[in-house]
């Protein structure tokens, strides 16, 4: 694929490598009465037909099925479980059980299900069996942009970013505001979205569209006597450039300060259950082709950022029955890309205590 080009029937090949006698699903949610239409959601349906039509015929020339697309209600929040029915060919089927017979499946989503369709991959484990790719909120910009990369070379750029976090138990992040924050880095090994979901993928086998992130959850204190060592100050901006001020000890959210509105918000997402403010990830963008667009899909994939909340999907411990229940689940990431109104420099430091930059003001330096 030609960078800044895209071509469908390539990129499918390039992505996902379809074979004979797959089957294949494409997911799409639709409204309810907590998540109302948008126009991005509405043409993201005219998206998700022009991808089944491009898996449809391609199918027909390789021998792999393509199933209707599924529509389902939108989850209550990100993350959180899915639905148990949707609708398939105007007849209602149990979701979990239709994953359970497919060997492909692409989620174009107004809500991430990224969390559900990696749930999905732990029933059925290895590619060959199951593999699925996440693309909430996805557009048709992001087709000639963040899509049509050179993905070789993004699988070089993860590699590199894995080894460092490999050898790493700590994050050292320092925001442009001024504030700073540690990551507890120990007990846990880093995850890759590289941009290759073909049948022979090793390790979990799930990407996220756009690709290009390595990730890893902080250590949660599931260990008894052990501690979480993540503390510190971590900025959130909002939209009309207030900024809230998390206090983080001991890997939570235990006080939201700062600028209103900003402040008042999220007060309002942790005051709905408090599991909402565990830290539940870090990570590491490298898609080139990434803009800092405004959804955090794809800005996530131009530098770093952080989630809270939910991260069993993610290698942690924090999953559904720790919150208080399943309209409560909740995982949001939060990006600081080099053209993100907060930027970061971030250092990994090893176990012997060396430190490797990895970010300065929000350009990679490693």
């Amino acid at each position: 694929m030609i960078p800044g080009q895209f071509e469908l029937r390539g990129f499918i090949d390039e992505v996902f490598a379809p074979e004979p006698g797959e089957r294949v699903l494409i997911l799409v949610d639709e409204p309810t009465g907590r998540t109302p239409m948008n126009p991005d959601w509405e043409a993201r349906y005219a998206l998700a037909e022009d991808w089944h039509t491009a898996f449809t015929e391609l199918g027909e020339e390789r021998g792999f099925e393509v199933l209707p697309i599924l529509r389902h209600p939108a989850a209550a929040g990100h993350h959180a479980p899915f639905p148990e029915s949707g609708r398939l060919d105007g007849r209602d089927v149990g979701i979990d059980d239709l994953l359970d017979q497919v060997s492909l499946a692409i989620g174009m989503n107004e809500v991430s299900m990224t969390s559900g369709l990696a749930m999905a991959s732990l029933r059925r484990p290895g590619a060959a069996h199951f593999r699925a790719a996440s693309a909430p909120l996805l557009r048709k910009d992001m087709e000639d942009a963040c899509l049509a990369i050179d993905y070789e070379a993004l699988r070089e750029r993860c590699a590199r970013l894995r080894a460092l976090l490999e050898n790493a138990v700590t994050a050292e992040v320092a925001f442009t505001t001024g504030d700073r924050c540690r990551f507890d880095l120990r007990h846990r090994d880093p995850g890759v979205d590289n941009g290759y979901l073909r049948r022979d993928k090793a390790g979990m086998p799930l990407i996220n569209l756009p690709s290009g992130e390595v990730w890893i959850t902080p250590y949660e204190g599931e260990i008894p006597g052990d501690e979480p060592r993540t503390e510190g100050t971590i900025p959130v901006a909002a939209e009309d450039g207030s900024v809230a001020l998390f206090r983080v000890e001991a890997n939570r959210v235990v006080a939201v300060e700062g600028e209103a509105p900003a402040r008042d918000f999220y007060r309002r997402i942790f005051d709905v259950d408090p599991m909402r403010g565990n830290v539940g990830e870090i990570a590491f963008g490298c898609n080139p082709g990434a803009r800092v667009s405004g959804l955090y899909i794809e800005d996530e994939k131009a530098g770093f950022h952080w989630g809270f909340g939910r991260s069993d999907f993610l290698g942690g411990t924090v999953g559904p029955a720790h919150f208080i229940d399943e309209s409560t689940v909740l995982h949001i990431d939060n990006p600081y890309a080099r053209d993100c109104p907060i930027t970061v420099s971030a250092d990994l430091i090893d176990a012997g205590g060396g430190r490797t930059p990895v970010l300065r003001t929000g350009s990679y330096v490693a």
